[in-house]
């Protein structure tokens, strides 16, 4: 986004991120750990994210689409991208003008990169994605070493690795992922048995790796630990290690007092001291619909009593001595007080990372570190 003048921000704790890569690598043995910055780095800005994890000795970088992987290029940073899902005809230039390294899983893929490839007298690196049950994107279990094995043989290409994806949050989908699992590695088996040389191997994300499921393969890929955010379920795995990222996420007071807190259409009003904070809807900061969200003003956490699209109404009678331009705390600790990612998650009814993919880009991202 342009700097804004706003006095806005969420301050994101590298030290955090440090720490959280430090976990996934210790979890993970001596497997490479790729990072998943797609969408944005989960909200946390991918190229300020990605230059701390390349500064820790992150190697491969994966994201979602051609336009992030550009922006991290003209951001200057130099490591191996690798895109997520498959890219469309017009976006094959930039792919070879950056040595991007785009997944492919059908032949539609595999010949236009493979015609490229051979038209620029060079090799595209690429990676194979394979549906091992999560129905998104790769070749069928059935047909991935046939598939794989004519990647490896096919001129104008040069086979980086194979992966797949199994996500899951429950106990339940654990012992699903870790018989999805035994198919994709036995199609590793049989390319192994057939000769074909895969250089990196990668199954686990965040749920098998924070979960200590068994991995034959050499690379985990991992978003959602990195970032502090488990998606496993209470009681499944680790997650006391892991720290948030949000250091805090502030916005001014915008006026103190008023006619008091009726909320009209807008919320559920009440008779205290009214306070409007300059952040709203368009920020991304989501109705609650299970209890009463708060914000924390002076010290003390204070109910919201509207939402609309620039601001938020709120009770400060708790907090009386506050001012106009004083900071309020969206998210964040002041004393005993403290409001989180996960409170937010629970007044809104959605995870966390939903909580974080909603902040709009009008969020200015602030970086601290320790």
């Amino acid at each position: 986004m342009t700097e804004s003048v706003r006095s806005v921000a969420m301050d994101v704790d590298l030290s955090a991120l440090r720490h959280n890569l430090a976990v996934v690598r210790e979890l993970s043995g001596d497997r490479e750990v790729i990072a998943s910055i797609k969408a944005n780095a989960y909200g946390f800005g991918a190229v300020g994210v990605s230059r701390a994890l390349v500064d820790a000795g992150v190697r491969k970088l994966w994201t979602g689409n051609v336009d992030e992987a550009i922006a991290l290029r003209d951001a200057g940073i130099d490591a191996e991208i690798l895109l997520f899902g498959g890219i469309e005809p017009q976006q094959v230039a930039d792919v070879l003008r950056h040595d991007f390294q785009p997944t492919i899983f059908d032949e539609v893929g595999l010949d236009m990169l493979a015609e490229a490839g051979m038209a620029a007298g060079r090799r595209v690196p690429v990676w194979v994605k394979v549906d091992a049950g999560l129905g998104r994107f790769g070749v069928a279990l059935g047909g991935a070493a046939d598939f794989v094995e004519q990647v490896a043989l096919r001129d104008g290409i040069d086979l980086r690795g194979v992966y797949s994806h199994l996500p899951f949050g429950s106990a339940d989908g654990a012992n699903w992922a870790r018989e999805r699992s035994a198919r994709f590695n036995a199609v590793i088996d049989e390319l192994g048995a057939r000769g074909v040389a895969i250089p990196t191997t990668q199954l686990w994300g965040s749920s098998g790796v924070l979960a200590g499921l068994p991995d034959a393969s050499s690379a985990v890929c991992v978003g959602h630990a990195l970032f502090g955010l488990s998606p496993l379920e209470a009681g499944v795995g680790v997650h006391s290690e892991l720290r948030p990222l949000i250091r805090s996420l502030s916005a001014p007071i915008l006026q103190v007092g008023g006619s008091g807190v009726e909320g009209g259409g807008y919320g559920a009003g009440g008779n205290g001291l009214a306070a409007t904070l300059g952040i709203g809807l368009a920020d991304g900061i989501a109705k609650a619909k299970h209890g009463e969200a708060e914000v924390i003003i002076g010290g003390r956490r204070v109910p919201v009593r509207g939402f609309t699209l620039e601001y938020l109404m709120v009770d400060a009678s708790d907090a009386a001595s506050a001012e106009p331009f004083d900071a309020a705390l969206i998210i964040g600790t002041a004393g005993d007080a403290s409001v989180t990612l996960d409170d937010w998650a629970k007044w809104t009814g959605v995870s966390p990372l939903e909580v974080m993919m909603a902040l709009s880009d009008r969020m200015p991202v602030r970086y601290v570190d320790g």
